[in-house]
């Protein structure tokens, strides 16, 4: 038990920590973090109110999970990606999508 522990702490402390990213949303220019993608799952919250207004985006599944929107899709598009609940675009951000998934563009 004692080793499996200390070998977890060297590997955590030997990984380097990734950046969150700050977007700012295209149309409203709100300002959203992008948290770092972890098991096919990255969160994106707004900085100004980011216990309410937050995403959860899955890889495999395009799903936009939302306490304030339900659940949604994110699509890639062109020169950026977007968020939509039942056909209206939420947020749109430019640059790459912050998954990869060939399946997640509009349909």
């Amino acid at each position: 038990m004692f080793t499996r522990g200390v070998v977890f702490l060297a590997l955590l402390l030997s990984t380097p920590a990734l950046a969150e990213s700050e977007l700012s949303d295209q149309a409203t220019g709100a300002v959203y973090i992008l948290g770092d993608a972890a098991e096919g799952k990255v969160t994106l919250t707004s900085k100004a109110d980011g216990q309410n207004d937050a995403f959860v985006l899955s890889q495999d599944t395009c799903y936009a999970e939302s306490p304030i929107y339900g659940v949604g899709a994110w699509q890639a598009a062109d020169n950026g990606w977007r968020i939509m609940v039942q056909g209206t675009k939420i947020l749109s951000f430019e640059g790459a999508a912050p998954l990869e998934n060939p399946a997640c563009v509009p349909q």
